[in-house]
């Protein structure tokens, strides 16, 4: 184990962020139009270099190949025929070898060509231009895959023959194993070995590469370019887009809240509209009870002296005529006014709560007509606008009264409950006959089915009827509580 080394932590700075966060900020502070011009050219610059190096590589494996073919050519036409077979194997003769040594040695040819051998298939050289070579064994799986017919090439640095290392001087060489054929066949007796000077390949190959990556970074700056141009309109389309969406958004809402004020100043007017009818109401019933009753009330006091026989000479039977007696008909008049009255007159439920009112209603119905109301309140809100609480009230008095008057007041029964925002009032009976309306009964009545029709549906809601001949009927109302609370 080596020596022990004390190595000595400074304090954790926990107030600085880390490089990772503030790059993080630093990216999200950014705009789109920023962050994607940055992925795009990461991308595309990652791309183009990943193509560029592949081409330069591929120009570089085409350029050897081609010095590669051009190697094994030469070997094949001009070297290959210097090749025998005796007894005991392949070899090259005296006289072959002194030609070969001519051509290939101190001859313009030899500038370009650095070495030449030639090989056994066991790794022999039989002939070689350094002749200290000649007769080793040096066997090398290049070798191999010539004897199994591939042109073999590539560059490398000195000879790196197994063994040869002494003759390795750090020149650039392009080393080329070309199969012998035997003549006129394709079978591989022999592979000749040739060195070449790689220097003038080196350069053809760089200035090829160099172009080759010219034209990439040409390509990518372009693409980068138009990239760009591209996403700079789009990003003013993208922006007068936003300009005018936000414009109509403005305008919607605009729009919006002047809908809003429009429709408070309507439900405003509807409400002021339904309190200035209940005063009208309430002025005709007091006037009515004040006036015409008064004077009915006076002259049937005066009437209530004179004879109720029928008048003298009359042809009316007795009967008839008592039926017609002025005190008679002022009576049924006055019975007519007094209800008129005291239908149109509301008792004062403006301070009231929703549930205090229609208990009145209840309560007064039960104490005018002597009957009996079974009632429920369920959940009601404490405040709710006057002009909705003198419909719900005008909502149970006229459908206690249909059931008081068509179904003889049979289990009549008041609920009334809040529930999702909505009210909902049910005023039912176990009368055999139904719920009729003013227009089909023929009776003068302030209210009627189709006034609380009217009243209901001008806030908003609902009135249903169900009629069931053994159950009676169920007069239904739901009204909203939205815009309609105090």
């Amino acid at each position: 184990m080596g020596p022990r080394q004390n190595v000595t932590y400074g304090p954790k700075d926990e107030g600085s962020p880390s490089k990772s966060n503030t790059l993080f900020r630093y990216w999200h502070s950014l705009g789109l139009t920023a962050q994607f011009l940055i992925v795009a050219a990461l991308i595309v610059c990652g791309s183009m270099a990943i193509l560029g190096e592949w081409l330069s590589s591929q120009i570089a494996a085409s350029q050897l190949r081609s010095r590669a073919e051009a190697g094994a050519l030469y070997v094949e036409g001009f070297l290959a025929r210097h090749v025998e077979e005796g007894p005991d194997g392949l070899y090259v003769a005296a006289d072959r070898q002194k030609e070969l040594d001519d051509l290939l040695i101190g001859t313009e040819l030899a500038k370009r060509v650095e070495g030449f051998r030639i090989w056994r298939q066991d790794g022999t050289i039989i002939y070689s231009t350094d002749k200290s070579l000649v007769g080793k064994r040096l066997p090398s799986a290049d070798i191999d895959k010539a004897f199994a017919g591939t042109v073999v090439s590539q560059l490398e640095v000195g000879h790196n023959d197994a063994g040869d290392i002494e003759h390795n001087d750090g020149r650039s060489l392009i080393e080329i194993y070309a199969p012998i054929y035997r003549t006129g066949s394709r079978e591989v007796i022999a592979v000749g070995e040739l060195y070449e000077e790689a220097e003038e390949f080196i350069v053809q190959r760089n200035r090829a590469q160099r172009h080759t990556w010219a034209i990439v970074g040409a390509t990518t700056l372009a693409i980068m370019g138009l990239l760009f141009l591209i996403v700079r309109r789009a990003s003013n389309i993208i922006e007068s887009q936003r300009v005018t969406l936000k414009s109509q958004l403005a305008n919607a809402q605009a729009l919006a809240e002047q809908n809003t004020k429009l429709r408070k100043a309507a439900d405003h007017a509807r409400m002021d509209a339904t309190k200035s009818n209940e005063t009208l109401l309430n002025r005709i019933g007091s006037d009515l009870h004040d006036g015409p009753v008064q004077l009915l009330s006076l002259l049937i006091l005066r009437l209530g002296g004179s004879s109720s026989g029928p008048a003298k000479g009359s042809d009316l039977p007795k009967s008839t005529a008592q039926e017609l007696h002025p005190s008679r008909l002022a009576s049924q008049v006055l019975g007519e006014l007094r209800e008129l009255s005291t239908g149109l007159v509301l008792p004062e439920i403006e301070n009231m709560s929703l549930e205090a009112a229609l208990r009145v209603a209840v309560e007064r119905h039960e104490y005018t007509t002597g009957s009996v109301v079974s009632a429920s309140y369920v959940a009601l809100p404490e405040n709710v606008a006057h002009p909705l609480k003198i419909c719900l009230y005008r909502v149970v008095q006229e459908g206690l009264n249909n059931a008081f008057r068509h179904a003889g007041a049979r289990e009549q029964r008041v609920t009334a409950s809040a529930e999702d925002n909505v009210i909902t009032v049910i005023v039912s009976d176990a009368g055999p006959s139904a719920i009729q309306d003013i227009k089909t009964t023929g009776r003068r009545h302030p209210l009627g089915l189709q006034g609380i029709r009217n009243r209901v549906e001008a806030f908003g809601g609902s009135v249903q009827i169900e009629r069931h001949r053994e159950k009676g009927t169920q007069l239904i109302v739901s009204v909203p509580l939205e815009s309609n609370s105090a």
